[in-house]
């Protein structure tokens, strides 16, 4: 009785040592970025979705580097389920609107479907191989798929920047002008040149945030592969479930205030970003250094309720103008309260 408990402090205590962990790493390499003179718009396209998934990122990893490749997936799987179905409910549920742009939800949207089909079909490829693993060539795919995907993010996010500067009034255009500046590349190149030089403060923090997720996240999986084997819970469940919820209170809060705030665009790219960056970053590297085993269950119900949550939120997003009210939040918490039930007491 005694080791359970201390085991339930230990999950709680490390699933706070990896958020906090998470935020340290996050605040402090967009520091050094913006000193070294990385673009602002590459760190403001990712610092959002990447930052609130390195707790699972991290959880994926080290349960996969473990020799928990099942875990790993899991935590990946429900997180991206959670995300979409519970984050989103909870959040059009309390605020009463979730709402975004066409464009976001075309692009953020489509992306994690697409996403959500590319590890479903290399899941499959697997299975009907023989090879119950993702590859490592399914690894590579996946990285470089992200690497497209932020390029895609990056150009979108220059063309809103320049079509502002187009449609900046007349005396602001005279101003410019007035100090030599006549493109918003030159106004670029002048921030360039006043970078800041790097604080040791920055690189401690950073360091000290990378270790506080590594320790963090290995105390996580023992904690919760040691619960797991005591109550007989199959690491599947484990990770679909308690992992991926504990690991996704960041998007929730960050979700959560983004809407309440009316910043609905933050809210909606968070999560969506937030799915993309779990399965190809979540499990693409650790793919790229062990075998990640396909889970039957996985295989046919969890990667399939993925892409279903994800493809019925989109849809109910463009029936209901680009929005989710009340009545959808909490048809989406229903959803998700069913499919737990499902995977946890009848299919085990």
């Amino acid at each position: 009785m005694f080791e359970i408990i201390l085991m339930c402090i230990l999950l709680v205590v490390s699933l706070l040592i990896v958020i906090k962990a998470a935020d340290l790493f996050v605040d402090h390499i967009v520091e050094i970025g913006t000193a070294l003179g990385v673009s602002q718009i590459l760190l403001g396209v990712t610092a959002a979705a990447i930052g609130t998934s390195l707790p699972e990122f991290g959880s994926a990893l080290i349960a996969s580097l473990g020799g928990n490749g099942d875990m790993g997936v899991g935590v990946v799987i429900g997180s991206n389920i959670w995300n979409v179905a519970g984050i989103l409910g909870i959040t059009a549920t309390v605020t009463g609107l979730v709402q975004a742009d066409k464009k976001s939800i075309n692009r953020d949207g489509l992306m994690a479907i697409v996403t959500g089909l590319v590890l479903l079909a290399f899941m499959l490829f697997g299975y009907f191989t023989g090879q119950l693993f993702i590859s490592g060539f399914g690894s590579v795919v996946m990285i470089i798929f992200y690497i497209y995907y932020m390029r895609i993010l990056v150009k979108d996010q220059e063309k809103a920047q320049k079509y502002k500067v187009k449609k900046l009034p007349n005396s602001e255009e005279d101003i410019i002008k007035s100090k030599g500046i006549e493109k918003i590349d030159d106004i670029s190149n002048k921030t360039l040149k006043k970078r800041k030089s790097i604080k040791k403060k920055s690189i401690l923090f950073t360091i000290l945030g990378i270790i506080g997720l590594a320790i963090g996240c290995q105390l996580l999986i023992t904690s919760a592969s040691s619960l797991a084997s005591t109550f007989g819970i199959p690491p599947a469940i484990m990770g679909l479930f308690t992992l991926s919820i504990g690991t996704s209170i960041p998007e929730l809060v960050v979700t959560l205030s983004s809407a309440i705030k009316g910043l609905h665009d933050l809210s909606m790219g968070t999560v969506f970003g937030s799915v993309t960056f779990n399965i190809l970053i979540g499990i693409g590297i650790p793919a790229l250094l062990v075998a990640i085993p396909i889970d039957y269950l996985s295989l046919y119900f969890d990667a399939p309720v993925m892409i279903g949550v994800t493809a019925g939120t989109l849809l109910l997003m463009k029936f209901n103008g680009n929005k989710l009210n009340r009545l959808s939040g909490i048809v989406l918490m229903i959803v998700y309260v069913l499919y737990a039930f499902l995977r946890i007491f009848v299919l085990g």
